[in-house]
């Protein structure tokens, strides 16, 4: 597990565009990660990433740039690139099973339960 909170460094036009800037960062933490798992002779097969946020899911994927996407910046497009690679695989995830909720929200004590359990860690 890897966690970071962080004030986006450019302003989103949309929540979408938001989400993707944030799934960028998140894949050049995961490389990062995986180089130095690599460094340890341990695994270092395709990336899952896994959101609840479906159109920034669909603009991971799609590799084409359309009228509604062109003015994302250039680097959030990391993304699309390593998607394109197979080194990243983008995935759904709905909000009600995000596991990693658990280390950004306030959770009631059947979901904060559920989601630990879901991560491994013993009570």
């Amino acid at each position: 597990i890897s966690w970071n909170s962080q004030l986006q460094r450019t302003v989103a036009a949309s929540s979408v565009e938001a989400e993707y800037q944030a799934t960028a960062a998140a894949v050049r933490e995961a490389l990062w990660l995986r180089k130095l798992a690599g460094d340890f002779d341990l695994c270092s097969d395709t990336i899952g990433i896994w959101m609840d946020s479906q159109g920034a899911l669909s603009l991971g994927n799609n590799p084409i740039t359309s009228v509604r996407s062109k003015h994302i910046d250039v680097q959030h497009h990391l993304v699309r690139e390593r998607v394109a690679r197979g080194e990243v695989a983008l995935s759904y995830c709905s909000t009600e099973d995000m596991v990693a909720d658990i280390l950004t929200k306030a959770l009631g004590e059947i979901k904060f339960k559920k989601f630990r359990n879901g991560m491994g860690v013993m009570a």
